[in-house]
């Protein structure tokens, strides 16, 4: 039996938040019903707590969008690559599993496994979204579920002002949006030069499963190395050759991915059995 996975659009925008929004940051799909704007009176006496399923929200997601500044990290525990949007901008992506629905790196305690948590998925419960089509009005969303009126931390205090913490959440949530539109540019610098080509990444499972991932974007290594030398001065200068580099160095994790996902299935197996 053969599972397909495509990455080209729905994983590259796997969040939105409300009608009148874009979102800026897109960790999972399944969440997004539940993303209500964060407002001083509505949320005044909600807490949220931190230890409570702490990452069981991106349970679905088998990508999560990184930056370049988080490449030289995520390089070395998830396959990278590269995909368009709905709006047609560009995204980087951490491939997190294999088949639709599982990430590979959490349990079924809701802990993060992997050794490097992407920004985008340390940011929850806020995302930043922007407001109609004003690309500089910028409004924060929140997953109401995940707040409640007894347990954790404030949001908001007496005066209704937010909480440090908050605070730092939100400023991390705007260089997080800029990281991210940045990485967009360099990647369609890349896309200009001629050097991104689809692929389809193939493999087995421990039950025998062919898996088929496809509808993302690849540096081709031979033409990188074929660039002319005002081209890869261009590339190195904008940031884009370290892009392309540490990609490529990402794609070895492939075959590591696919061990985990084997040894996931033989756990289950044994489980059930």
């Amino acid at each position: 039996m053969s599972t397909s996975a495509d990455f080209s659009v729905a994983s590259a925008t796997a969040l939105a938040a409300s009608p009148a929004a874009s979102p800026a940051t897109s960790p999972a799909a399944s969440a997004q019903s539940s993303m209500v704007v964060l407002h001083r009176e509505t949320h005044g006496q909600q807490r949220w707590d931190a230890q409570s399923d702490r990452y069981g929200f991106a349970r679905g997601s088998v990508t999560a969008a990184i930056s370049l500044s988080e490449l030289a990290a995520a390089c070395t525990v998830f396959p990278c690559v590269m995909a368009r949007s709905a709006e047609g901008g560009w995204s980087l992506l951490a491939i997190t599993g294999l088949q639709p629905g599982h990430n590979l790196f959490v349990n079924e305690e809701g802990a993060w496994e992997a050794d490097y948590l992407p920004a985008t998925l340390a940011s929850w419960p806020f995302r930043l979204v922007r407001e109609g089509g004003d690309a500089g009005r910028f409004l924060v969303a929140v997953h109401s579920p995940s707040l409640n009126t007894t347990e954790g931390d404030a949001l908001f205090d007496k005066a209704g002002v937010e909480m440090p913490w908050l605070s730092e959440r939100l400023r991390a949530l705007v260089a997080t949006d800029a990281a991210l539109a940045d990485t967009s540019r360099l990647i369609e610098a890349l896309d200009q030069a001629g050097l991104l080509h689809a692929r389809t990444l193939q493999a087995v499972l421990a039950d025998g499963r062919d898996i088929e991932l496809n509808g993302f974007m690849t540096v081709d290594e031979a033409l990188l190395g074929d660039l002319a030398s005002d081209q890869l001065h261009a590339l190195h200068t904008s940031g884009a050759l370290s892009l392309a580099y540490l990609h490529l160095l990402s794609m070895r994790r492939f075959r590591a991915l696919v061990a985990r996902a084997s040894q996931r299935q033989t756990a289950a197996a044994e489980f059930a059995a």
